[in-house]
């Protein structure tokens, strides 16, 4: 195919100027030079988003079939493309109508209009088009419109339709750069070197650059695409941790106010029941039963209280403040003696100073199980077992707690209990890294509570010390619930 600029230098080498050559030389310096203008102004508006199409969310038209900015791309074009032909911006064939030439400008343009939804449906009837306007022309109008389409195809189209745009474009450049260089070794080349080099810039400029452009921007979008994926991944981990945190909170918190409530008021509430099945006054009993209700009306509102204080305070440091300790035990065993229970503690190895939270722990586990066997004990007696490890070394602080079990077994659940009691319990041994285990015996004639609890606060697990927990449940899981 002859160059558009070819004949006319050819004639005007050969010393055969006219005023045809003259125009047509005119009107090739013309063409190239808008040429120039409208690719640059054409990246500009892609590279910036502009209006006419380039945004990335323009509005949608006919259920999504078409875009605003695509419209107006495309009469863009259609103007351009006419103000071209009107200038006589194309290859002038003997015999040719240069009407065929402003159809294939009008029907490029057209298919502007499915660069968004369809760009390589419309690449492909490009192609089509621009072969019709080489055989008739070939006109600027058309390579400016079809380079459009280059460039929605990499941008907007599949993956297999931008990588045929690129694959095609490579072949193309090779054919071309290959054929202008055996024609420029061959002496056949017009403008010699010179020439060779306007080929290749203008191939690059109308079929190679959108190509590029539009990986970049393709590959731009993806980045960006993957970014916006893992932002939006982060915030739902950040809202999953937010509700793993308000959940661990709010389970903390019930723990607590179970610990707090429930066992002061299981014990006023066994007391004043014992007191009221009897028959026949009894002052002396009316007024112990009297005296453990209050010890434990007094002591339920002052753990209450400082529970609050530590909630509204907002500090977990203070929380270790108030905490109560194993040492404290001795006011447990004082009231639960003081209901009617034989309580026996037996330490083993000597006491010493433990984290706040083992410390608070084994307190809470003490209390729940001398709660549950003051309900449960037949005959009314307790054994309490401390074995402390090795002062100066890491170890294992082992609470046992054990009560006698009416004939018959474990007793019917309480309908004052809810089956939280021994939950709590395994979960503050398990929190810390340790062991829980509760049932009765292989006789079924003693209730046996033991939790081991590592002194060096550990951090929690759910492998080891989760199993040990679970099978325990699973070995007495029939008889906790009710207790």
């Amino acid at each position: 195919m002859t160059s558009i600029a070819g004949t006319p230098a050819e004639r005007i080498g050969a010393g055969t100027r006219s005023p045809y050559d003259l125009r047509s030389t005119y009107r090739g310096s013309v063409r190239a030079g808008m040429v120039a203008v409208i690719r640059g102004i054409r990246s500009a508006l892609a590279g910036r988003g502009g209006l006419l199409g380039a945004v990335h969310g323009d509005r949608a038209l006919l259920g999504g079939r078409l875009y605003i900015g695509s419209v107006l791309w495309a009469l863009v074009h259609l103007s351009l493309g006419v103000l071209l032909w009107a200038l006589g911006a194309y290859f002038h064939r003997d015999g040719a109508v240069p009407g065929v030439l402003l159809a294939t400008v009008a029907a490029m343009s057209a298919l502007m209009l499915l660069r968004r939804t369809a760009p390589g449906a419309a690449l492909a009837a490009g192609t089509a088009v621009l072969v019709v306007d080489a055989a008739f022309g070939p006109s600027s109008g058309v390579y400016l419109a079809y380079g459009d389409l280059l460039y929605a195809a990499c941008v907007w189209g599949r993956r297999r339709s931008a990588l045929g745009a690129l694959t095609g474009t490579a072949v193309g450049g090779a054919a071309v750069l290959a054929v202008g260089a055996w024609a420029y070794a061959a002496g056949s080349l017009i403008g010699g070197a010179l020439g060779l080099l306007q080929v290749v810039g203008l191939y690059v400029m109308v079929f190679a650059m959108p190509v590029v452009t539009g990986w970049s921007v393709r590959e731009h979008r993806g980045r960006a695409d993957l970014e916006r994926e893992r932002a939006e991944e982060r915030v739902r981990m950040a809202e999953l941790d937010r509700a793993r945190a308000v959940a661990e909170e709010r389970t903390r918190v019930a723990r607590e106010l179970h610990d707090v409530i429930a066992n002061h008021m299981s014990a006023v509430a066994v007391q004043s029941t014992a007191a009221l099945s009897r028959t026949t006054p009894d002052p002396d009993l009316t007024r112990r039963v009297l005296e453990v209700v209050r010890d434990n009306s007094v002591q339920g509102l002052e753990e209450m209280r400082r529970m609050i204080g530590v909630l509204r305070a907002g500090e977990r440091p203070a929380e270790e403040r108030v905490t109560p300790r194993v040492d404290e035990a001795d006011l447990l065993v004082r009231t639960a003696r003081e209901a009617g229970m034989r309580v026996e503690v037996r330490e083993h190895g000597e006491p010493r100073p433990l984290a706040p939270q083992v410390d608070a722990a084994a307190y809470r586990i003490l209390q729940e199980s001398l709660t549950n066997a003051q309900r449960y004990a037949a005959p009314r007696r307790v054994e309490i077992g401390l074995a402390y490890p090795p002062d100066g070394r890491a170890g294992t602080l082992v609470v046992t707690v054990e009560n006698p079990l009416p004939d018959g077994g474990a007793a019917e659940p309480d309908p004052m209990g809810a089956g939280m009691g021994l939950v709590g319990m395994r979960e503050r041994a398990v929190l810390l890294g340790g062991g829980f285990t509760a049932g009765p015996s292989a006789d079924g004639r003693v209730w046996r509570v033991r939790a081991e609890l590592p002194c060096a606060l550990l951090e929690p697990s759910g492998g080891s010390a989760q199993g040990a927990a679970s099978d325990g449940a699973e070995a007495h899981g029939g008889t906790e619930a009710g207790r």
